[in-house]
């Protein structure tokens, strides 16, 4: 089956965007229930992207829904940019909803999966995963049962590099509920990973047309300001934090700490509600805040939400500049011993599928 799309502009502009694709998988549904037929199509004419979604294979389970080939979509934009802002680490990654609710990097991979499964064991039920290193028994076990209250942890897939056999029958659920898909290539992530389509997105009528999110944030650039002291650690927290942060619904602040991403409050209508979502989040999952890094996808209008931040005991944030409020929040920062950065917002604001 073919699909075809194409848009002429007012006679203001002269670009012509003609989009095809061909049918590769059918879902049961969309989002709903009642929203069928649906189905994912691989664009033509184009050259094939090793990472685009039809090149993950199913090797276990059902065939994904419309709703998990969206948020595998959003756990590759966390990955890739985690990988290309810190380079030669694992990943390891848990999405529902299309938002990160578990994260961790490091070397020891059993680590990552504790840190990421334990982000929030209530969120990443019936969620998906997706790691950059092969998934052996042992952490096949792990994330089944790590923290689990129930006894065994439902997941809705999992996507690696590869997985051993005798992993492939611990993720077994009845049904094929849980979907085991491979992309060796996510084994071997580089910065130029980072997908650099244009986005679309449907509106009424048509459609809009953007430049995808390509900003990989380097926290020694020249242009990102710095009061206060923070160390290499807390760099690492919040390198994780903007990688979560900005692939996140905005608006979006995100806390992290000991390389666990520990709360993430997203896709709220003020930046105080977002601080205070994410603070509430991460003590529901039993996280002491104190100590912990927060990003904020964009600028703090006000000094409020720091106020919020700095009062659950976060320790360093990480956001733009560009409000008129910047030195209130720069005082409001420095009267509570919490070190600031920002970058300019014009740079490299996070907003995500606003």
């Amino acid at each position: 089956m073919e699909a075809k799309l194409t848009a002429r502009l007012d006679a203001a502009c002269s670009e012509e965007v003609l989009v095809t694709g061909v049918q590769v998988l059918e879902c049961k549904y969309g989002e709903n229930a009642w929203q069928a037929p649906a189905a994912l199509y691989k664009k033509m004419g184009v050259a094939d992207d090793p990472l685009a979604i039809h090149n993950f294979n199913v090797i276990a389970g059902s065939a994904p829904s419309y709703n998990n080939l969206c948020d595998i979509d959003r756990m590759l934009q966390t990955v890739t940019h985690v990988k290309a802002a810190l380079g030669n680490v694992d990943v390891a990654v848990a999405v529902k909803h299309g938002n990160a609710c578990g994260a961790s990097f490091g070397v020891e991979r059993m680590n990552l999966i504790h840190k990421m499964v334990s982000g929030d064991t209530r969120a990443i039920f019936g969620g998906l995963v997706m790691t950059t290193f092969p998934i052996d028994q042992k952490l096949a076990e792990e994330l089944i049962h790590y923290r689990s209250a129930t006894g065994r942890r439902l997941l809705d897939g999992i996507v690696a590099p590869s997985f051993t056999s005798n992993a492939i029958e611990s993720f077994a659920r009845k049904g094929g509920k849980c979907r085991l898909l491979v992309n060796t290539i996510l084994g071997d992530l580089s910065a130029g990973d980072i997908n650099q389509e244009p986005r679309f997105r449907q509106v009424r009528g048509g459609f809009l047309k953007q430049p995808n999110y390509t900003y990989v944030l380097n926290i020694n650039d020249p242009c990102v300001e710095r009061f206060g002291y923070i160390d290499s650690a807390q760099e690492g927290d919040l390198i994780l934090a903007w990688a979560v942060g900005s692939t996140s619904n905005s608006n979006t602040i995100t806390l992290v700490k000991d390389v666990r991403l520990i709360g993430n409050g997203v896709g709220q209508q003020d930046r105080v509600g977002c601080c205070e979502l994410a603070i509430k989040r991460a003590r529901d999952a039993g996280h002491n805040t104190n100590g912990a890094v927060a990003y904020s996808d964009s600028f703090f209008p006000f000094p409020d939400g720091p106020e919020v931040l700095a009062k659950a005991g976060i320790e360093a944030i990480l956001a733009s500049s560009g409000s008129v409020k910047d030195e209130e929040v720069k005082e409001a920062c420095a009267k509570h011993g919490v070190a600031l950065l920002m970058i300019p917002d014009a740079v490299g604001r996070g907003f995500y599928n606003h």
